[in-house]
C-alpha cells in the first residue's frame, strides 16, 4: 500500500467487518475507540478522523492498526529501548521537523540504537502521510523507533492524532525531580516517559495542571511535558542545560535562536520565582501556553507573552 490512498472506497484497506461499520456508523465506531466527535460532525470529517486514527506509517507504507505488530523480542517493547518525537503539522507540514529528527538521532545514538538516517521520513514524506489521511486537516504526528530484537533492526513507524486544543493557561506546582543526573533516558524523548506523566498526575491531584520540576539543588528545570520561559524585570530566561536533567525542546531552541525579544539561558533558583512577571510553557504539539499560577501565586497573561504567542503562531514552519 503506497503512502497515497487513491480509491473510490475511502476504507478499502480495512478488514471487511470493520469497513462496513466505518461506512454505516462511523461516529459510534470512533466513540468505542475513545474519540467523541461532535453530534453534527459532517460525514467527510468523520471519515478523515477514522483514517487519522486507523492508518499508521511504517517504512514508507500505510498499515491499518490491526495489521501492525512489534516483535515480542524487541528491546523497545521489553526494556524501553526506544525513542520518539512528536509535533503538530501546519498546512500538512511537520513543524520544526529537521530539529526533531536531529534530536531523535542523537537520542538513539546515546541509547545505542542502530539507526541509519535513510529509515527516517523527511518532511516531504510526513506531509504525504498526513495528506493520505486527510486533505485539509492538520494533525499531531509521532515518529517512533525501537531498538529491535538482538541482532536485528527495530521498527520505525508514525502515528497521527487530532491536535489538542491549547488551554488558555496552566497552573504549575513546584516539585523536586526524583531522578539522577546525566542519564540519557531523561534528556531525550525515550520510551521511559512514564515518570513525566506521573509528575503531571501528582500536580492534578493537588488541583494544578502540571508540575514545575526542580533539580536536586532547587533550580527550575521544566514542566512535566514542556519547557518553561520566565520573565523577570531584566528580561526573559529559560533554564540552562546543566546536569543532564532538562529535556531541551525544539520550540525552546527555536525561541532561543529567533524570538523577537531576547531570551537567555540561565540557572533559575526556585527561590526567585516570586520575582517572575510573566511565564509560559512551550512544546511542539501546542506551541505556547501561558502560565497563570505557580504554586499559590497568580500570574497575569502579560503583553510580551501574547506578543510571542502571536509571533510563534504566525511563524513559517521550519524544516519544510
Amino acid at each position: 500500500m503506497s503512502s497515497r490512498v487513491v480509491n473510490a472506497d475511502p476504507f478499502f484497506w480495512a478488514d471487511p467487518s470493520v469497513r462496513e461499520r466505518m461506512h454505516r456508523d462511523p461516529a459510534s465506531l470512533l466513540t468505542e475507540h475513545g474519540i467523541c466527535p461532535p453530534a453534527d460532525a459532517p460525514l467527510p470529517v468523520l471519515h478523515d478522523v477514522i483514517r487519522i486514527h486507523w492508518l499508521l506509517w511504517r517504512n514508507g507504507a500505510l498499515v491499518p492498526r490491526e495489521r501492525f505488530a512489534i516483535d515480542p523480542a524487541d528491546e523497545g517493547l521489553l526494556f524501553g529501548r526506544g525513542v520518539w518525537e512528536s509535533t503538530r503539522t501546519v498546512g500538512g507540514v511537520p513543524w520544526l521537523w529537521d530539529d526533531h529528527v536531529a534530536r531523535l538521532r542523537g537520542t538513539a545514538e546515546a541509547l545505542g540504537i542502530d539507526l541509519t538516517p535513510h529509515r527516517l521520513p523527511d518532511s516531504t514524506a510526513v506531509t504525504a502521510y498526513v495528506r493520505a489521511l486527510t486533505a485539509h486537516m492538520d494533525v499531531v504526528v509521532r515518529l517512533n523507533v525501537t531498538a529491535g530484537p538482538p541482532g536485528r533492526p527495530g521498527v520505525v513507524w508514525m502515528a497521527a492524532q487530532l491536535p489538542p486544543v491549547p488551554p488558555a493557561g496552566l497552573r504549575l506546582q513546584t516539585r523536586p525531580i526524583a531522578l539522577r543526573e546525566d542519564h540519557p533516558h531523561l534528556s531525550g524523548k525515550t520510551f521511559h516517559y512514564a515518570y513525566r506523566f506521573h509528575t503531571a498526575d501528582l500536580a492534578r491531584r493537588d488541583g494544578y495542571d502540571s508540575s514545575l520540576l526542580l533539580d536536586p539543588a532547587g533550580n527550575v528545570l521544566e514542566a512535566s511535558h514542556a519547557n518553561v520561559f520566565l520573565r523577570f524585570d531584566d528580561g526573559w530566561r529559560t533554564p540552562a542545560l546543566t546536569g543532564g536533567l532538562l529535556l531541551p525542546g525544539t520550540v525552546r531552541g527555536h525561541l532561543l535562536r529567533s524570538a523577537p525579544v531576547p531570551v537567555t539561558e540561565a540557572v533559575i533558583p526556585a527561590t526567585s520565582l516570586g520575582e517572575v512577571r510573566e511565564a509560559f510553557l512551550t512544546n511542539s504539539n501546542v506551541g505556547l501556553v501561558p502560565v497563570t499560577a505557580i504554586n499559590d501565586r497568580s500570574l497575569s497573561v502579560g503583553p510580551q507573552t501574547l506578543e510571542l504567542k502571536r509571533w510563534l503562531t504566525g511563524a513559517t514552519p521550519v524544516g519544510a
